[in-house]
């Protein structure tokens, strides 16, 4: 989907080599073209010396999903992600916007409670948000390390915000 475009767009820079040798990429159960995406974008960066994996969460919320049964399906997410994120130990978890990373963050977030070693959190709002956050980017706006936003309208109003230009 349109998440998963932006945010191949944006890692497409990263120094493969010598920092981000090894990656994860969090995609839902009922997202199989991301995951898909995802390795065709590894299999474009052939990078001999680094590493991928593709973890498989349960998605928050399915489109149409009434948010009275939301809670239960973003828990069962949680309980997916927290053990995945406590195993893996990333340095960095970069992510923009879909309804399924609150968990993951959120997961994040529990690990520097219980003390643990937990990854820097940088949040970039999806380019379509012109005027005002998502839902996701409203939620996490106080919870993240960076908040980056790709409109300089945005910045006005939400101090904590970064604006580097259209990064995707």
């Amino acid at each position: 989907g349109g998440h998963t475009a932006e945010m191949l767009r944006l890692i497409r820079w990263l120094d493969y080599q010598n920092i981000y040798r090894r990656r994860t990429y969090f995609v839902t159960d009922t997202d199989r073209a991301s995951a898909d995406k995802a390795r065709n974008f590894e299999a474009q960066l052939n990078q001999a010396d680094s590493s991928y994996t593709i973890e498989t969460i349960p998605r928050s919320r399915e489109v149409g999903q009434t948010w009275l049964s939301t809670p239960v399906s973003v828990a069962r997410t949680f309980y997916t992600a927290f053990p995945l994120l406590y195993q893996k130990t990333p340095d960095l978890l970069l992510t923009n916007g879909p309804g399924s990373c609150v968990p993951l963050v959120t997961s994040c977030l529990l690990l520097q409670v219980f003390g643990l070693k937990a990854p820097s959190i940088i949040y970039v709002e999806s380019f379509a948000r012109v005027k005002s956050l998502s839902l996701t980017g409203r939620l996490l706006y106080p919870l993240v390390d960076r908040f980056i936003v790709q409109w300089p309208g945005l910045i006005d109003r939400f101090p904590r915000a970064e604006y580097h230009g259209c990064l995707v």
